[in-house]
């Protein structure tokens, strides 16, 4: 008996040695590794160290951000991180930050519910420049989530928000300001193909395409051109956004399609207005050798990016927009003979700038539901007084 606790003390005594040298080890690690910049894992930029003041001590931001910074750095955290995974996914979790882990590998983003003084302030914005501008034709396309259409994939006994009752608000709002193209009821015919993809957030392809087939009549631009497109694999290892956020399904290797028209020249010349540098295309395929393959697109999100096409429209088009739209626009060049794109989460100015710099004749405002739901940047950009 008094062997055995001996043996039982002398195993703690080990224990808590182990334990002891596992933490000096990974305090050591943190002291002498450098801060990293970029987190693979996640896709997403790490913390750095806060500089310090006396103002921002006092005020709790310093240690807010310094907490945050230990956090982000901290040695071993990503090991640490994927075995939170896999043990929340053993006792049968169906979420992982903020991501659902929906049936058949299909992960989705949770649906928000609207901060209705940011919603009134877009819809208001949205109506006030429509007002202004009632001889030009503006367009809404609002994309509902993957966690909306796709239904069918949620967590067992999980009970999503209602982002159709959100969308059906919106619609009676802006309904008599703009055209609304339903988006809803074009995806929701198509639940069987790949509309969505498994570890992003975003619409494929062929989701936009089969949009872009809906509104093309409402905008008038399915005359002139066949509308006909050949898709392409740009790379076959796409993994995305919400398996880096939530640590899941990182395995899965996923398609990335473009579309090409068949017909008429498809020459452009895309200005990254700020970033003051052009290109030739609208797809970069250094993005595909990065983290975010879905930066293919236009290369990511940028403040304005002026596309000149030769198309032989006249019209001018601006769209104000997130990021679902990057995989949208290609298939807008052969109607347009400018497509001035703005995205409001980069853009400092007001819209006002925007058409006195440009001939706009035609807008095209195209969000994804959670980001027009809790986005105050869309207020602030159309509000013409600031």
């Amino acid at each position: 008996m008094r062997n055995k606790k001996r043996n039982r003390k002398k195993a703690d005594v080990m224990f808590s040695l182990v334990f002891v040298v596992i933490l000096v080890v990974i305090m050591v690690l943190n002291l002498l590794a450098p801060n990293k910049e970029v987190s693979a894992d996640e896709n997403r930029r790490l913390a750095g160290r806060p500089r310090f003041s006396a103002d921002s001590l006092l005020s709790g931001e310093y240690m807010e951000k310094y907490e945050k910074y230990l956090s982000d750095q901290f040695g071993g955290r990503e090991v640490l991180r994927n075995a939170r995974v896999v043990l929340n996914r053993l006792g049968g979790s169906k979420e992982e930050n903020g991501v659902l882990i929906g049936k058949n590998g299909q992960l989705m983003e949770k649906l928000v519910v609207p901060d209705q003084e940011v919603l009134g302030n877009n819809l208001d914005a949205i109506v006030d420049f429509a007002e202004k501008n009632q001889k030009m034709p503006v367009y809404m396309i609002l994309v509902p989530d993957a966690a909306n259409v796709l239904n069918k994939d949620l967590p067992l006994l999980y009970t999503a928000a209602d982002q159709k009752r959100m969308i059906a608000q919106v619609k009676r709002e802006l309904d008599s300001h703009v055209t609304w193209i339903d988006v809803e009821s074009v995806l929701n015919k198509h639940t069987d193909d790949t509309i969505y993809y498994k570890t992003d957030k975003h619409w494929t392809s062929a989701g936009a395409y089969y949009v872009f087939q809906a509104a093309a009549e409402l905008m008038d631009i399915s005359k002139g051109v066949s509308g006909k497109f050949a898709t392409y694999p740009i790379t076959t290892t796409f993994n995305g956004d919400l398996a880096a956020k939530s640590g899941c399904e990182k395995h899965v290797k996923e398609v990335i399609e473009i579309y090409i028209p068949l017909e008429g020249d498809t020459d452009v010349i895309v200005n990254y207005v700020d970033e003051q540098r052009k290109s030739t295309s609208l797809y970069d395929s250094s993005k595909l050798e990065g983290s975010n393959q879905y930066e293919v697109f236009l290369g990511g999100d940028s403040s304005v990016i002026d596309i000149k096409t030769v198309s032989e429209s006249t019209r001018r088009l601006l769209v104000v927009k997130d990021s679902f739209a990057n995989s949208f626009l290609p298939f807008l060049t052969p109607y347009f003979r400018e497509i001035v794109v703005v995205d409001p989460q980069y853009y400092g100015g007001t819209i006002d700038e925007i058409m006195d710099t440009y001939r706009i004749t035609d807008t095209l405002i195209l969000y994804s539901g959670n980001t027009f739901f809790q986005d105050n940047n869309i207020s602030g950009v159309l509000n013409s007084e600031q």
